[in-house]
């Protein structure tokens, strides 16, 4: 699959017929719209299907669903898994996403793709590889691509090497795993064909009532909020080296120490040692980056907080806590936005909690959010931040705010 073979008019009314199919169409609405936007092509070296991602003049990138026509003529109760199976690799960016490109051990993230592309399908698959497999290495259902990645580097690391189950083998190749980069337009690509889909697709679930409203058990606009762009530029210019000036400055503060009088006052030997003050050393700040997960924040207003996050990266060591109601995920940041979880209520307090904030030496908070929620009464000992997403009043009487909303590209002025 190292190229796009030829196409064929049979393959291409072959592929729509199926997307349209009465039974299809109802129960996969999102799936068939993206599959209609995939180019088919003929191709006996993939074992059943397979995608491939290749440049495209005037589109910068397009998607290619390989098929062997005879393998499945031979086993065609595996096309609708299968198809189900290379949308998941699509949607979930295993294809043009860098973070999965130049892995330390390709071989524990060809698992980790295959077992989340497994996952969410009812229909037939021929032995697949599944996150059940792995549950003894800490898999679960719902996590990330990359969790499980480093679920399985971590087993490894501890000698316990990751196996495939008896006679479960890959459902397709990934043949993107053989390049050291993704196609660059490939991420912006994958976006419009989850768009696309959205849009399309919206009426066809509302009009049958599915059950599948969603792609890789997501909904479109999580799955853009997982491609949201962390990698792009951010679209709003704000200063975060004067922005962050304040947690700085507090990791500047002096600090008391004990020492010993001077041997050059010998009236002094014997005279208990007094507190005198040091300046701490100029240090990078290590901050709790909080994202305000719920409902009440846009997709667009998700996106471009991770677009922000990497400039702030290069000042400050970022720990992240995604909340709406509760923290739902906490990590350490790692240059991308993954997925966020929440799109439940809004709830600003546990971020301040002592299993929260209290766990973590952080220097400062950092709180993104549309402040459309409970605030706690008491201010924290750490100076926080509030980056404000929408121009509605916020009443928290403590901490310095600032505005992110869209469509502003001036440098918001931070105030108390």
């Amino acid at each position: 699959m190292a190229r796009a073979r030829s196409s064929s008019p049979d393959l291409r009314a072959w592929l729509t017929d199926f997307v349209r199919e009465q039974h299809f169409l109802a129960r996969y609405p999102y799936y068939a719209h993206v599959l209609a936007a995939l180019e088919p092509v003929l191709d006996p070296s993939v074992p059943w299907l397979g995608i491939s991602l290749h440049a495209a003049s005037g589109r910068g990138a397009r998607y290619y669903l390989h098929v062997n026509i005879e393998a499945l003529t031979r086993e065609p109760q595996y096309l609708r898994g299968i198809l189900l199976h290379e949308v998941h690799h699509i949607v979930l960016g295993h294809a043009a996403h860098p973070k999965f490109f130049g892995a330390a051990q390709p071989d524990l993230m060809q698992l980790a793709q295959e077992t989340s592309a497994n996952e969410f399908i009812d229909e037939p698959l021929p032995e697949p590889v599944l996150w059940q497999h792995f549950e003894r290495l800490g898999m679960r259902a719902g996590q990330s691509t990359i969790e499980r990645y480093e679920k399985l580097c971590a087993a490894r690391a501890e000698g316990k090497e990751p196996e495939l189950a008896r006679d479960s083998k890959l459902v397709d190749e990934h043949a993107w795993q053989e390049q050291a980069t993704p196609l660059p337009s490939g991420l912006t690509e994958t976006r419009q064909v989850i768009e696309q889909a959205r849009n399309d697709g919206a009426s066809d679930a509302e009009r049958t009532r599915v059950e599948h409203g969603r792609i890789a058990g997501r909904t479109p606009e999580q799955l853009l909020a997982q491609l949201g762009g962390t990698l792009d530029t951010p679209h709003i210019e704000i200063d975060w080296r004067t922005a962050l000036r304040m947690f700085v400055a507090r990791v500047r503060a002096p600090v008391h120490t004990w020492s010993r009088p001077s041997r050059r006052f010998p009236s002094r030997v014997g005279e208990l040692p007094g507190r005198s003050y040091r300046p701490r050393a100029i240090l990078r700040p290590t901050l709790l980056i909080a994202i305000d997960t719920s409902l009440s924040m846009s997709e667009s207003e998700l996106a471009e907080i991770a677009r922000q996050l990497r400039p702030m990266s290069e000042l400050a060591q970022l720990y992240i806590v995604e909340c709406d109601t509760a923290v739902s995920r906490s990590y350490p940041f790692r240059g991308y936005i993954d997925h966020v979880q929440g799109r439940g209520g809004t709830d600003l307090r546990p971020v301040f909690g002592r299993e929260v904030l209290g766990a973590r030496r952080a220097d400062g908070v950092v709180y993104f959010t549309d402040g459309e929620g409970p605030y706690p009464e008491q201010e924290p000992a750490v100076p926080v931040l509030w980056m404000l997403t929408k121009p509605s009043a916020f009443a928290c009487p403590w901490g310095a705010r600032a505005k992110l909303e869209l469509g502003k590209s001036k440098r918001p002025a931070v105030r108390r």
